[in-house]
């Protein structure tokens, strides 16, 4: 009898819970899949289909691997020091950094330079980025469009990927550090100088875009912009990979 009981007490609670009832609990509102304020592009292909035969400056001969560094030390660089990057906990442990950090902008004289979201490269390619945006990007932007830039549009820097985005293949340098891509440079007037719309255009920003894209070249091993393919209609690609058996190539389109 008490068991009968018991049960005939479980079913009326449960016939108490009508659909009405249930449709009543407030239901949270649905989130946005990633955040707005991040990149307006999705960083494209690493490398193009095909090779050029050009021999590089020795100075790219030997590009170092990832290593742990206790001291990352750049002059003009904003950056924050943080824990090597184990790509095992991003599902792929070809990707990580033995010598992260965290970049934020650049200082140019009296005037800084922002990074619209932070970028996380490795200490070795920061080096190599600072000196570009230091001694090229910032003077030319005063030289052409006679104002300082405030804010540096880019992607986060490292993603752990593959090439092309796709599940197999060659590791990206994005993977491990050593790459970013540009898609526009904000002045401290207003003016946004954007790699998609003015690329190629025989204009001040224009001139600015194809002379930074220039110097790119002398300081990294694969710069591809809006001429390399369709893929980078939107910005312009840097990194510091090995092309070659000997690393002896340079792609610069």
């Amino acid at each position: 009898m008490l068991k009968a009981a018991f049960l005939l007490c479980v079913l009326s609670g449960s016939l108490l819970l009508t659909p009405s009832s249930v449709s009543s609990e407030p239901v949270p509102s649905a989130k946005p899949l990633q955040s707005t304020d991040g990149p307006v592009f999705l960083e494209g292909i690493d490398v193009p289909p095909v090779k050029p035969a050009t021999a590089v400056s020795p100075a790219f001969d030997e590009i170092a691997d990832n290593v742990g560094r206790t001291n990352c030390e750049i002059a003009g660089l904003i950056f924050q020091q943080m824990p090597s990057v184990d790509g095992t906990a991003d599902g792929d442990a070809a990707c990580g950094i033995g010598d992260p950090i965290v970049v934020s902008g650049v200082n140019h004289r009296k005037s800084k330079a922002t990074f619209r979201v932070p970028v996380t490269v490795s200490c070795e390619f920061a080096e190599i980025l600072t000196g570009w945006l230091v001694k090229d990007v910032l003077p030319e932007a005063k030289k052409r469009l006679g104002v300082d830039v405030r804010r540096l549009g880019s992607g986060p820097g490292y993603q752990c990927r593959r090439r092309n985005n796709k599940p197999d293949g060659k590791l990206s340098e994005h993977a491990l550090g050593k790459a970013i891509d540009f898609s526009e440079f904000q002045m401290t007037d207003g003016t946004v100088v954007s790699i998609e719309k003015d690329w190629g255009t025989d204009t001040p920003k224009g001139k600015f875009l194809k002379a930074i894209h220039k110097s790119a070249c002398k300081r990294f091993t694969t710069v591809l912009g809006p001429d390399a393919d369709p893929n980078h209609k939107s910005h312009i690609h840097l990194d510091v990979g090995c092309h070659g058996k000997k690393c002896t190539y340079l792609i610069c389109q």
